[in-house]
């Protein structure tokens, strides 16, 4: 059987990943190729976990194990989403089932509901691995179900970015020139508002790069993106 994703909203070119996420990434595959295996993946929002998925959906899995990806909130009401769009849900039972189902945003499930999910998925494709990723409240939602958490064979956590890791996630979203140590400060700033995590950092950087382009005698200073943070932050509000 050939491999097949469902959908393909992203870009097939591999990203460059973090050491975590190529672990987590290894990990992953190697319990994915597992019958009947489920995985976690879990991390705070923004850190990649989906980035993940995406790569093992696209690269990760060796020659003979057809995949699917979705999101939670696409799931098909009877396990799995067999249709080729989102909302279609294939009627024939004859219909290509996966070896290994990547679900995405897992936590926001209510508990009977990830447990009904399993199961019928289980029912319905004899030896099929399921990967559930989401955020740390999935952890709690295998947890309330015994049979669930005794089938768990792996667990990998995606941790926000190191300063380093930030670095070089931002060394090309900020405009070039300035002196060296305002920029490292710049990019220091960026990551202790952000805590780290790749997706606040990236916007916070793309604003920044904005305001420079406005002004390109201006070099950028901590205080600019102290002053973009609060404005996010009200804009928020």
């Amino acid at each position: 059987m050939s491999r097949l994703v469902t959908t393909r909203p992203f870009s097939e070119e591999r990203p460059q990943l973090t050491g975590p996420q190529e672990a987590a990434v290894a990990k992953l595959t190697y319990a994915a190729g597992q019958p009947d295996a489920i995985t976690l993946l879990c991390g705070p929002a923004g850190v990649g976990k989906t980035t993940v998925l995406r790569v093992i959906a696209t690269d990760g899995l060796p020659l003979g194990h057809s995949v699917r990806l979705l999101r939670w909130a696409d799931r098909d009401a009877n396990g799995v989403d067999l249709a080729a769009g989102r909302g279609q849900v294939a009627a024939r039972e004859d219909a290509a089932a996966p070896d290994v189902l990547l679900v995405d945003d897992a936590h926001r499930a209510v508990a009977h509901e990830l447990v009904d999910f399993v199961e019928r998925c289980r029912r319905q494709h004899d030896g099929i691995a399921i990967v559930l990723a989401g955020e740390g409240r999935l952890l709690s939602l295998m947890a309330g179900d015994a049979r669930l958490e005794q089938s768990v064979r792996l667990r990998a956590t995606l941790p926000p970015f190191t300063l380093a890791e930030s670095r070089q996630l931002l060394s090309s979203a900020l405009p070039a020139g300035g002196d060296e140590a305002d920029r490292e400060n710049v990019i220091r700033t960026i990551h202790e508002i952000a805590g780290g995590v790749p997706a606040i950092s990236v916007r916070l950087a793309e604003m920044a790069a904005m305001l420079a382009t406005a002004d390109p005698h201006r070099h950028l200073t901590p205080d600019d993106v102290e002053t973009i943070h609060r404005r996010l932050s009200m804009t928020a509000a």
